[in-house]
């Protein structure tokens, strides 16, 4: 009997701890790469799955110590979640949502040991630092080197009022800080359960629907509202931390209903027989109203499933 893929997944997990120990600062894409290689070990069942992530957790213990534990959190309990998926046989769909829920929980989890044995909140996330690095560093001297600061002082903006501008902006971010975070790990478990399903097409495990027939599940729409109705309530109240977990919510569920607002938009100009000024009204709202453009994308992929834009007619079809 061939056990190639065996030997290779096996090889593959000693890899990530050895470059967890020599190579920490690529540890994203030892994360991406324990992700995806714990969802190829589905492929061969619960036993080689439970091997494979007894194997990638003890390299990263060998390799992180005591930093190992979000490593596991992050990395290996959505990567054995996606596998075990991939033993049932569910759909990509079901297995990116659970990996999902397992890196939303793995870092919540992450976050409260941090706190208990720190004390400390969150750090600035990159995206934060990034503005911060951009303001002070590019845009201020830049503004000075090329004679507009004269002109925008003459029109109030001083450096003194950008700084408090961009302040306000920092304040307002902190607040989805949280979210960064964890869309941060949504990414890498998106990216390990894709390269993953891109090695099991042979199998025809993890299937998924063409792009213009997936909806978003309406279970969804009930996180949606219930983000709406904590911010609103936050806000209303002057309780921060409704206004803050419903920001973040909102925030979350915002690229996932626009990914499904987009199917929709494929689909509709798919199948149905727009005219070419209706298609021409829609280029141009694209390309001068983008952001206009993408909030409506939006609210499309969120009323999807309640109204079901492909069986309006009844004749098309809903997509499973």
């Amino acid at each position: 009997m061939n056990h190639a893929f065996e030997i290779l997944v096996f090889l593959a997990a000693l890899s990530i701890g050895v470059g967890l120990k020599f190579a920490s600062q690529w540890s994203g894409l030892y994360s991406i790469l324990a992700i995806s290689v714990l969802t190829l070990s589905g492929r061969r069942g619960p036993g080689f799955l439970l091997v494979i992530a007894l194997v990638v957790g003890l390299a990263a213990v060998l390799a992180l110590e005591s930093e190992a534990l979000g490593f596991i959190l992050l990395s290996v309990i959505p990567g054995c979640t996606a596998g075990y998926l991939v033993t049932r046989y569910f759909s990509l769909g079901k297995a990116l949502i659970a990996g999902f829920s397992a890196g939303a929980i793995g870092f919540g989890l992450f976050w409260l040991n941090q706190f208990y044995l720190q004390g400390a909140q969150l750090s600035m996330h990159f995206i934060e630092t990034s503005f911060v690095d951009y303001f002070n560093y590019i845009f201020l001297p830049t503004l000075e080197a090329s004679g507009l600061g004269e002109y925008y002082e003459a029109q109030g903006l001083t450096q003194s009022v950008l700084k408090e501008y961009i302040n306000g902006f920092l304040q307002s971010l902190a607040k989805l800080r949280p979210g960064l975070y964890i869309l941060e790990e949504w990414a890498r478990v998106l990216l390990g359960i894709v390269i993953g399903k891109f090695f099991l097409q042979r199998r025809e495990l993890l299937p998924y629907p063409p792009f213009s027939m997936q909806r978003m599940a309406w279970e969804l729409d009930w996180v949606i509202i219930a983000g709406l109705v904590f911010w609103l309530v936050g806000d209303h109240w002057n309780q921060a931390l409704l206004n803050r977990i419903g920001a973040n919510l909102l925030f979350l569920m915002t690229p996932i209903a626009f990914y499904f607002g987009l199917s929709l938009v494929f689909y509709i100009l798919k199948n149905w027989r727009l005219r070419s000024w209706t298609l021409a009204i829609i280029a141009v709202v694209i390309i001068f109203l983008p952001v206009q453009a993408c909030m409506f994308i939006t609210v499309l992929g969120i009323f999807d499933p309640l109204i079901d834009y492909r069986n309006l007619d009844g004749k098309r079809g809903s997509p499973t």
